[in-house]
């Protein structure tokens, strides 16, 4: 059982016009309104006339066509499908190609997606940033302060040197001192 949508509900396709639509609801209409048919319950004319007040209507049509297309991308193939290509590997005529990056790039573009993933990309980049920083600089009345220890064989305060083997055996405490009073070290090759 297939499921219909509007434009086979009233019998017109994709491409019809305003006029085409508009007659063929009528016709409908004459043919299932309970008024003057005793056979029918009303469901049928329901139907019909659902479909008429969207694909009346051009935004509401173009938001119909819109959830159509959405619906067509993420529906699995039916058995009956022969596929983009056929058996001679040559593109059928009206076939429509597998999702791949077409799809994604259809995605992409509109804008409520676009925003969406902005938004959850710097959320990301924001939170990447804050674990892979070092400690931002200290200012104390405009002054740059670091963390320093002060070693006892120089008599200066230097920058924690976790290879040196004095740091290693005393760990001293670190404290803020401003930068210019720290001593800078390298690694030693």
């Amino acid at each position: 059982m297939s499921v219909r949508n509007h434009y086979d509900v009233l019998g017109v396709t994709k491409k019809s016009s305003q006029e085409e639509i508009k007659s063929a609801f009528r016709k409908l209409s004459l043919e299932t309104h309970p008024d003057l048919n005793q056979d029918n319950d009303g469901e049928q004319f329901k139907k019909i006339a659902e479909a008429h007040s969207i694909l009346s209507s051009p935004t509401e049509r173009m938001k119909y066509d819109r959830q159509l297309l959405d619906a067509s991308m993420w529906r699995r193939p039916s058995p009956t499908d022969r596929g983009f290509y056929d058996s001679n590997n040559i593109r059928r005529p009206g076939a429509r190609p597998p999702p791949g990056l077409h799809v994604a790039m259809q995605t992409l573009s509109n804008p409520r997606y676009l925003v969406l993933g902005l938004v959850a990309f710097g959320s990301l980049a924001a939170f990447l940033g804050t674990m892979t920083s070092r400690r931002p600089d200290v200012q104390l009345h405009g002054v740059p302060m670091i963390e320093a220890w002060h070693n006892p064989k120089t008599k200066q305060w230097e920058q924690p040197a976790p290879w040196d083997p004095l740091y290693q055996q005393l760990r001293p405490e670190l404290k803020l001192m401003p930068r210019e009073k720290v001593r800078r070290r390298h690694m030693q090759k």
